[in-house]
């Protein structure tokens, strides 16, 4: 169906409307959103010249009988064995790092179809890649799909309240279907699915994969995840949870009997120091900073001085300029409890979540596939920008999409999501999820004006976050500062 040119026009206004607010965009402070002033305005530029919900309509109302195909064939693969396969991994929860029998179960499934499967990839047990590449030959598009499979766990222990059982079923049914049509068609290339553990916990997987060069080569990523409304992000960038540091420091001292403790040197007394010094911190701080913190290790007997403890925060802020003046404030301090208990700190930021890069150019195309499959509960109005969670830095540096399809009418990361992951609510949203990326990957691989407006898109985004970040550094300039004022 052919846009009118007065539709065109309505379109661009439903655009320029539905981008012009700097609110939305995952700018949430007002530092923020004067810092972003002039980028906002360039990304809405950009989307007006990109037009992405009218490329969106065009592709999603064609007609195309190879699409329909794959879409199909992705829906007989679901009802046929997949959700059986979500169901399995969902009745069977493992938490971050241990999900061994979900690796053992997928990686059968994927050497049994004739995949190339490595697992233990980037030093991470229960991470694998695994690679189909077209009987035509390697050259061409390498499309990357994104699995989940760690489970929560609370008092009652594991569970599946977030929904990862599905999401690695969800990219068997799209890209087993994608291969089919490659192979049937001729279509050169590569598919690869990456297992990734540990969403829930840190140091994010994805982030230690990326910067150990898995995901190289990769020219789309796609994912999904379980949510309570149909919904896409405006284009930008910013984070779903706010930026974090994740930073662990551990105090060493001496130990001594509790009778003679004066020739020890107390590292719980350290800790109990920097954890105070925090609390006091926290008035210096903007309001919007949040600080989490608890004390894992604290020493082994009531009677011997303690020699070793650790102390572990999430330090969170929306924004990274800020955030890492947060960071420096608090190893500071714990400098200094070391100084003043004669013990000393080791810092380790091992995990760091910054802000994504949202593609309206895949975002409309999800969200009007999404429209075409009848997905319930749609939002009509386009969320945050946030790339796709702990994958912010990959999406930086690769373009991607993180599918959001109506699949509990529960909140994420509780026990009425994990009753809806069983029941015909869940079970639907997973199959339109799987039909909605096998869309989107089709329109990738056969249409060059999608892949140049994404590959557009992509560059130019990720450039201005970068003169975003340093209009930021600008903005804090006299605020994180000396703070002795040198």
């Amino acid at each position: 169906m052919r846009t009118s040119r007065l539709a065109t026009a309505l379109l661009s206004l439903f655009i320029l409307s539905a981008i012009g607010t700097t609110e939305a965009r995952g700018q949430t402070t007002d530092t923020e959103r004067a810092a972003a002033r002039g980028i906002l305005a360039e990304i809405n530029d950009l989307q007006l010249r990109l037009d992405p919900a009218g490329m969106a309509k065009r592709l999603a109302e064609r007609t195309d009988t190879d699409r329909d195909a794959i879409v199909s064939r992705t829906t007989e693969l679901w009802q046929n064995e997949m959700q059986d396969l979500s169901d399995f991994i969902g009745h069977n929860p493992e938490v971050a790092w241990e999900e061994f029998l979900a690796v053992d179960t997928l990686t059968s499934i994927l050497r049994k179809r004739g995949w190339d499967v490595e697992v233990g990839v980037a030093g991470l047990e229960t991470a694998f890649v695994a690679t189909w590449t077209a009987p035509a030959g390697a050259d061409g598009l390498t499309i990357g799909f994104i699995g989940e499979y760690d489970a929560l766990r609370d008092a009652n222990g594991p569970f599946h309240g977030d929904q990862h059982n599905a999401q690695t079923p969800i990219v068997f049914a799209s890209a087993f279907s994608i291969a089919e049509y490659m192979q049937r068609s001729g279509t050169t290339g590569q598919l690869k699915i990456f297992g990734t553990p540990a969403e829930e916990v840190g140091p994010p997987a994805k982030v230690i994969m990326h910067e150990v060069g898995v995901f190289d080569g990769t020219d789309l990523m796609v994912r999904s995840h379980g949510v309570t409304e149909t919904s896409r992000a405006r284009a930008g960038f910013g984070s779903c949870c706010l930026n974090i540091n994740e930073v662990k420091y551990t105090f060493l001292g001496r130990p001594s009997h509790q009778m003679s403790s004066w020739f020890g040197r107390n590292a719980l007394e350290a800790a109990v120091h920097f954890y105070t010094l925090v609390d006091g911190l926290r008035s210096t701080l903007r309001p919007e900073a949040s600080i989490q913190g608890v004390i894992p290790e604290g020493g082994e007997a009531p009677n011997v001085v303690p020699q070793r403890a650790v102390v572990d925060y999430y330090i969170r802020y929306p924004d990274p300029v800020y955030l890492e003046h947060i960071t420096r404030m608090m190893d500071n301090a714990a400098r200094g409890a070391a100084l003043a208990t004669g013990t000393t700190v080791e810092i380790d930021r091992y995990g760091e979540y910054r802000d994504g890069i949202s593609l309206g150019t895949l975002q409309e195309l999800a969200f009007a596939y999404a429209g075409e499959l009848e997905a319930p509960r749609m939002n009509p109005e386009p969320t945050r920008p946030s790339g796709y969670e702990e994958t912010g830095a990959v999406t930086k540096d690769i373009p991607g999409i993180g599918i959001s399809i109506f699949s509990s009418l529960f909140a994420n990361h509780t026990r009425g999501m994990l009753v809806d992951t069983f029941n015909d609510i869940g079970h639907t949203g997973f199959r339109i999820s799987a039909e909605v990326m096998s869309s989107i990957v089709y329109d990738f691989i056969t249409r060059s004006e999608l892949r140049d407006a994404v590959a557009q898109e992509q560059d130019t985004l990720s450039g201005l976050l970068d003169q975003y970040h340093e209009a930021l550094r600008a903005a804090y300039a006299a605020e994180i500062g000396d703070p002795i004022g040198h």
